[in-house]
């Protein structure tokens, strides 16, 4: 039976604990420091106590150590992984080689990031040969490519994103806001570049396109999960260690339910890799949370259609047409017909574009009006008739995300109860055991007293079905004896001898792997590529990399003076691509007072961007 891993990111406690809520099967956070995303550290308090609710459905946590680390930094980074194997991580995600290095906690795993550009087969080999267990795929690869990949390295666990933001440039390779801000991405502090307005020129320095020309529609691969599954992929990843709660719980039980689906109807073939009932009291829906659009043209090798060069902001679904306005002073009421199975609520966002940028407003009040909606606005909204409006607040959804009952997830368990008697000396011993026969055991002795009243079967068992923890679902409990008239011990006994048994089996949850001992293979194998000297910045990587013969001189001069390498091509969005008949050369693009030439290899269809 092969294993399926849903993994959803957090960015603090409450997000976790609400992702695992809704379904993951593993979920990834960062530590104090040296996470990919520099604004979304969590404290070892923190972690221990995620690590010890997620592990009590068998869910992964998966800790982000994925920047590269200066000399002075390792000696912190040792410390970090020691406090990540006392508070129970299962995963340590790294880029930079030094990590590898260093002492691993038993019972944790290294998983390559995405920072690591596995882009090639021969790359991934290097991660497999080096015993990294879970390697994180670059986004643009296609699924052609991913099942090249997993026929050549069958022995790591392939993790591909499948929701959230994608990176323009090549993870791990992209320079661009390092060069115009000094915020490296392999710091963890990118400032987004490919987010802002931009200009594109020719030749004849005519321009050719503006705005947002390199920022990306949002992935999406709901409708792809099985072909990802039949491509090797085990891990299904949503992109978002920045996002808010209620985005990650729509996302994950969004995937949930539908990889919830391709099990149920694998015959067998497919699990989950956790465990617990989960239940959603709410339709999960990809469109009703932050999102920039969707596109999964890249796992077809198709780069047409990536961009939203309009804005990088959520803009909504479309609800409704404008049919007039009308505007008294500060306030506006406007009348809206709304599309078909739409409701229009108080609190409710709306978005439109005015003279090319993304403006909207807040409803204050909403009433209907003839089938119509009546919008009351406080404050100005220059809006014209006709006009289709978006929204982007969706009041009554995020209410039915926040909902006490939104999400639920608990373990099962199974009773038993022994009775051993040695004339009126008793002892009541009572087991709890989950589907991973994981136990919890409590005993208590007594006198039973002749010609007292026996307690009834039925009100012990009711008594031993209670769950003081919300997480917890005592399913059933055996009897595993048959003189019940011996059972003349006050209830009270009962319900702590209960209490005692539960509180046994949350004791014993720990680490998912605990025998786990990652070690650096030796002799090291072969590193397929030469290693740009920008990604090389402490003694232990460098000392790496030379025993394996790895170094700048060997990289083409146009791989060293690129700050960004893309799969998406200015000059096929917006000119004539050379396998048309066009010319790629003599093209700009300018952001902000920077100016960068553009340079296609169409061989390999990407676009490198270099600084003039």
């Amino acid at each position: 039976m092969r294993s399926i891993e849903l993994l959803a990111p957090a960015k603090d406690k409450e997000t976790a604990i609400a992702a695992v809520l809704a379904g993951c099967d593993a979920l990834f956070i960062g530590g104090p420091a040296f996470g990919a995303r520099f604004d979304a550290a969590n404290s070892f308090t923190d972690l221990k106590e995620i690590c010890e609710f997620a592990h009590r459905f068998n869910v992964k946590v998966h800790l982000t150590l994925n920047t590269l680390l200066y000399d002075e930094e390792l000696n912190k980074a040792q410390e970090i992984l020691n406090e990540a194997g006392k508070c129970g991580v299962d995963a340590v995600i790294f880029q930079d080689p030094a990590v590898m290095q260093l002492d691993i906690p038993q019972g944790v795993e290294l998983h390559a990031s995405t920072q690591c550009d596995i882009s090639t087969k021969e790359k991934l080999k290097f991660y497999e040969n080096l015993s990294v267990s879970q390697a994180v795929l670059a986004r643009e690869l296609s699924l052609k490519e991913i099942r090249a990949f997993h026929d050549y390295c069958p022995k790591i666990r392939l993790e591909a994103f499948v929701a959230g933001a994608l990176c323009v440039g090549q993870s791990g390779i992209c320079y661009i806001s390092e060069f115009m801000t000094g915020r490296s991405a392999n710091r963890g502090q990118c400032a987004h570049i490919c987010r802002l307005p931009m200009e594109l020129y020719d030749k004849e320095n005519k321009p050719v396109a503006h705005g947002h020309l390199l920022s990306m529609k949002d992935n999406f691969a709901g409708n792809d999960l099985k072909d990802l599954i039949d491509a090797g992929v085990s891990s299904f990843k949503i992109e978002g260690r920045l996002k808010d709660r209620d985005y990650v719980v729509n996302m994950t039980a969004k995937f949930r339910e539908l990889l919830d689906k391709i099990i149920a109807d694998s015959d067998g073939e497919l699990c989950r890799s956790s465990n617990g009932e989960c239940r959603r009291n709410f339709v999960p829906d990809e469109r009703r949370t932050f999102n920039r659009g969707f596109t999964d043209n890249l796992l077809y090798g198709n780069n047409d259609d990536l961009v939203n060069i309009k804005s990088p902001k959520f803009e909504g679904m479309p609800i409704g047409k404008v049919i007039s306005v009308n505007s008294k002073g500060q306030n506006t009421k406007l009348l809206v017909k709304p599309f078909k199975n739409f409701k229009i609520v108080n609190g409710d966002g709306f978005t439109y574009f005015k003279s090319g940028e993304l403006t909207g407003f807040r409803c204050n009040k909403a009433s209907d009006s003839n089938g119509n909606v009546l919008i009351e606005v406080h404050g100005k909204a220059d809006i014209s008739t006709n006009l289709v409006l978006k929204r982007n607040i969706d009041t009554a959804f995020i209410k039915s995300l926040h909902a006490k009952d939104a999400v639920e997830r608990y373990m099962k368990l199974k009773g038993k109860l022994y009775l051993e008697n040695k004339g009126e000396n008793c002892k009541l011993i009572l087991c709890y055991a989950d589907e991973l026969e994981r136990s919890g055991k409590a005993e208590c002795s007594f006198k039973s007293v002749l010609g007292s009243m026996a307690l009834d079967p039925k009100n012990i068992s009711d008594k031993l079905k209670k769950c003081a923890d919300p997480y917890l679902k005592v399913e059933s409990i055996d009897f595993v004896f048959d003189d019940f008239n011996l059972l003349t011990l006050p209830i009270s006994a009962v319900n702590e001898l209960r209490r005692q048994a539960q509180n046994d089996y949350l004791s014993k949850i720990g680490k998912v792997n605990p025998d786990y001992k990652f070690t650096l293979p030796h002799p090291l194998p072969r590193y397929p590529y030469a290693i740009d000297e920008r990604l090389v910045l402490n003694n232990r990587a460098k000392a790496f990399y030379s025993q394996l013969s790895a170094n700048d001189s060997k990289l083409k001069n146009i791989v060293k003076q690129s700050v960004m390498t893309s799969r998406n091509c200015l000059i096929r969005n917006h000119c004539l691509c050379s396998k048309e008949g066009g010319k790629t050369s003599g093209y700009t693009l300018v952001i902000g007072k920077h100016r960068f030439k553009i340079v296609c290899d169409c061989v390999a269809c990407k676009m490198h961007l270099i600084a003039l």
